[in-house]
């Protein structure tokens, strides 16, 4: 595909219908489900005889979610999609295309613009969910906010809702490297390989996207969550809605490569950051009892799967360390509650 630049963002001379035209331009991507798209009052879907559409959205706010000194326009752009597969794929769907409303500032860096499109329709291109539409603001801060739509079998979409007594818990990948990579580049700074993935991690997350959907062709779950706010808070949300408890190992959590020693140089308990620390964006879910090993769910869903405890009829989530009830050194995020510092990120 022809690359169409967003030239040096002067946003005077572009003006916002120049934009969105250069825009349109580089985000073309072929997707049989889309008949309209950017360049109409609102685009239009062809859904799949069987299926149903899930919608999410999130937004990144400068100086809430995200600064400047602290991450790079690339990042940010991937970071922005990401955050929103990762929901669309908890949902046990498949992306198929996203909307983008931005709030730029009238002085733009040049060149950030043409950056942070880079990251995004990287990963658009990857994922196989086009820009379709969306809207342009001038703001006083740089916002994104995506809204991302998936597609899932009728009826079957992974719920909070969804757990039973008795079901294996999961989760994916790694957990409590970004909130060590946040803390690191808000303080220290990264000095080894090690804290520099984990910093990547913050600004830069890659989901499990696909997982959701695997589950759901295989007939293996029926409840699941993102890891967005922290393990044991998203945790409690599943164990709300589906009416059940839960009990997790402590010592069973995989927790990122590196994060024990980031987090002794930076003095925070890394089972703070594995159960507390957020924006880790890995896919928890259930399976029934007879399931199969983390290690086949593994293959199955192309990413690492550990087993880190089980539903139980008694509500409320409890931790154990062998075998002694462990209590959870902070509660997970949430906006609005106060902060001892300006971001509310921390």
């Amino acid at each position: 595909m022809a690359r169409a630049n967003v030239p040096g963002v002067n946003l005077r001379e572009l003006g916002e219908f120049g934009l969105i035209e250069a825009i349109r331009r580089r985000a073309a991507q072929a997707h049989p489900g889309w008949r309209v798209s950017i360049g109409d009052d609102a685009a239009a879907f062809v859904p799949t005889r069987g299926e149903e559409l899930v919608a999410t959205t999130d937004a990144l706010v400068e100086d809430v979610h995200f600064r400047w000194r602290t991450t790079d326009p690339r990042s940010l752009g991937h970071k922005a999609l990401a955050v929103n597969l990762s929901d669309v794929g908890a949902m046990g769907a498949r992306p198929i295309g996203f909307l983008l409303t931005l709030g730029l500032p009238r002085r733009l860096a040049p060149k950030l613009l043409d950056r942070f499109f880079a990251g995004l329709l990287k990963l658009a291109r990857a994922s196989k969910c086009p820009l379709v539409g969306g809207d342009i603001v001038r703001s006083p801060a740089f916002t994104a906010t995506v809204t991302a739509f998936g597609s899932v079998r009728a009826g079957r979409a992974l719920l909070r809702s969804g757990a039973r007594a008795g079901d294996r818990l999961f989760v994916t990948g790694s957990l409590g490297a970004a909130a060590a990579g946040l803390r690191l580049v808000e303080g220290r700074g990264a000095r080894s390989a090690a804290e520099r993935a984990l910093v990547r991690r913050q600004i830069a997350p890659t989901p499990p996207w696909r997982a959701g959907a695997r589950l759901v062709e295989a007939r293996l779950s029926r409840a699941a969550i993102d890891v967005s706010d922290g393990l044991a808070q998203d945790l409690g949300h599943v164990a709300r809605a589906s009416g059940v408890g839960a009990r997790v190992d402590v010592e069973k959590l995989p927790l990122a490569r590196g994060l024990a020693r980031a987090a002794e140089r930076i003095g925070v308990d890394p089972l703070a950051l594995a159960l507390a620390g957020g924006e880790d964006y890995e896919l928890l879910f259930t399976c029934a009892r007879g399931a199969p090993s983390a290690a086949v769910l593994s293959r199955r869903l192309a990413c690492r799967v550990t087993e880190i405890g089980v539903i139980t009829a008694a509500r409320g989530v409890t931790f154990t360390r062998a075998g002694v009830a462990f209590a959870p050194p902070s509660a997970g995020f949430q906006h609005f509650r106060s902060a001892r510092k300006p971001s509310e990120k921390e």
